[in-house]
Order: C-alpha cells, then sequence, then structure tokens
C-alpha cells in the first residue's frame, strides 16, 4: 500500500512538473536591414514589337515601367508560325545571372500541337521552354553574362483538322509565365 502511494505522489508530482515546464519560450532581439535595390535584370523590346502580323494584326509587346513584367500579343495561323526577336531579357548588372521560366497555366484545347518559347544568346540556341507543360523549365539553367541580352522567340504549330481557309485555328488564350533569375545555379528556386 506504501508503494502505491509512493507511486500515485510520483506520478502526481511528474504531470505537475510537466505543465509547469511544457511551454517556455525564449524570445531573444535581432533585426533584418532590407535595402531595395533597383532590378538587376528586365524586360525590354524585341526588334519585332509593333511589327506587322498576319491579317492586318499588330505584334505586340507591353512592358511595365519597371522592366519587370511583359505582355506579349501574337497572332499565328494553321502550321508553323516563327515569331523572331519579340522580346528580350537584358542584365544590367556585370555579374552573371541564371534563368529559367515558370509555366503557370497553358492551353489545353483546340488545335495547337506545339508552343514554345526559344532563348537565344546571339545566334546560339541556349534554352527552350514547352509552353504546354506547366512546370519550371528547361532542365538547366540558362546563363545571362554580366550586360548581356538573351533573345526570346516564340514558335506555334496549329493542326488543321475542322479548319477553314476563312476561319482561324482553335486553341487561343492566355499562357501564363514568369521569368526566374538566380545569382546561383546549384539549387531548385522555390
Amino acid at each position: 500500500m506504501q508503494a502505491g502511494k509512493y507511486i500515485l505522489g510520483l506520478t502526481v508530482a511528474t504531470i505537475l512538473a510537466s505543465i509547469v515546464f511544457a511551454s517556455v519560450f525564449v524570445y531573444y532581439p535581432a533585426s533584418v536591414q532590407v535595402s531595395p535595390t533597383p532590378p538587376p535584370v528586365i524586360f525590354v523590346e524585341g526588334s519585332n514589337n509593333n511589327q506587322r502580323d498576319l491579317y492586318g494584326t499588330t505584334i505586340s509587346t507591353i512592358i511595365d515601367a519597371t522592366g519587370t513584367s511583359a505582355s506579349v500579343t501574337l497572332h499565328p495561323t494553321y502550321q508553323r508560325t516563327y515569331y523572331l526577336d519579340v522580346l528580350r531579357i537584358k542584365n544590367l548588372d556585370s555579374q552573371v545571372y541564371y534563368v529559367k521560366v515558370n509555366i503557370h497555366s497553358t492551353i489545353t484545347d483546340g488545335n495547337l500541337a506545339r508552343a514554345k518559347l526559344l532563348l537565344y544568346d546571339g545566334a546560339t540556341k541556349v534554352g527552350e521552354v514547352d509552353l504546354l507543360t506547366t512546370q519550371l523549365q528547361p532542365g538547366g539553367w540558362v546563363v545571362l553574362n554580366g550586360n548581356g541580352e538573351l533573345r526570346i522567340d516564340f514558335e506555334f504549330i496549329y493542326g488543321t483538322n475542322g479548319g477553314s481557309s476563312t476561319t482561324p485555328p482553335t486553341g487561343g488564350g492566355t499562357i501564363l509565365l514568369e521569368l526566374v533569375y538566380s545569382t546561383v545555379n546549384t539549387e531548385t528556386p522555390p
């Protein structure tokens, strides 16, 4: 009986001790200095911005005042349509940055069989992005040299099933994407 009271007392003491010591929080002060900087990488218009497109339309590239947002309007037709130098990515810094493109939403219906965003450094193709696949692309980082530029071309292929010479292909809409750039090429962006 004596042992039972001892065990009960020990159990109660343990429970009380855990209640008393279970929730201890200690706060240490720290500070974070936030000092914004101008963007080192921006969008700029390609040489074919505001040029004539098909059927009386115009290739349109709208870039906001900061150079950090772009909207492109293109008017492809059946078969293969290639748009050269519509938009550029410009490095205003002397250090190297690494570039990828993250596709958030795409066109999933209609006759659109293929849509590509192609990255060129001069005449050399350095990256290809499938605009119909929602993921971070290309597989490896694309190098954007200090004070350099990357040219962006677009390619669309539309099938002809159900089409005619008097109607546009089906499968239009908006593809939402983000330019992602980093100071390192060893990590995956969150």
